[in-house]
């Protein structure tokens, strides 16, 4: 008799240590596996910087379209982005001196 609950007691032992063990390798898996936090935490950084990114590309284009638009209806910033450019009116003499 000593020895039958000698050996239930065993397998309760046993029962509970695969049980920590299983419960173990899932939380590993979840955490370090694939798909798992890390994975997530590297995403969420990941998708922040694009955020950034396209905010600070947004913002280029929104510049970008208001110069457009400047040039489209001053005359005066189009003859000034003309003049950068190196163009003239008809009849003026361009000199281009070096270094610009």
């Amino acid at each position: 008799m000593a020895y039958a609950k000698h050996r239930q007691s065993h397998k309760k032992e046993l029962y509970y240590i695969l049980c920590i063990v299983a419960v173990t390798l899932v939380l590993s898996f979840s955490l370090f596996g694939p798909g798992g936090y890390r994975d997530l935490r590297r995403a969420r950084l990941e998708l922040e910087l694009q955020r950034a990114r396209v905010e600070e590309l947004e913002l280029g284009n929104q510049q970008r379209m208001r110069s457009i638009e400047a040039l489209r209806s001053d005359r005066d910033a189009l003859e000034s982005y003309a003049r950068q450019k190196g163009y003239g009116k008809e009849g003026e003499i361009i000199h281009h001196l070096p270094g610009e």
